[in-house]
């Protein structure tokens, strides 16, 4: 190794700065706002309605058909 190396490894690094306390639900609370189920199946649409309210090529380059 050369000398820039080991200078490198034997220099004293300032500690990290400590991070901030964050709160954060517990698992319990985050699984209980998750819907059923049977709530997102009820609540999906179809890929067909999906499309169906999306704008054609056409419309979004302005081209008249």
């Amino acid at each position: 190794m050369d000398d820039s190396t080991d200078a490198l490894s034997s220099a004293s690094l300032d500690a990290p700065p400590s991070l901030p306390g964050i709160h954060s639900p517990s698992p319990e609370a985050v699984l209980d706002s998750v819907p059923s189920t049977e709530e997102v199946v009820e609540n999906a649409r179809s890929a067909a309605d999906i499309v169906a309210g999306q704008p054609s090529v056409d419309e979004l380059l302005g081209r008249n058909r």
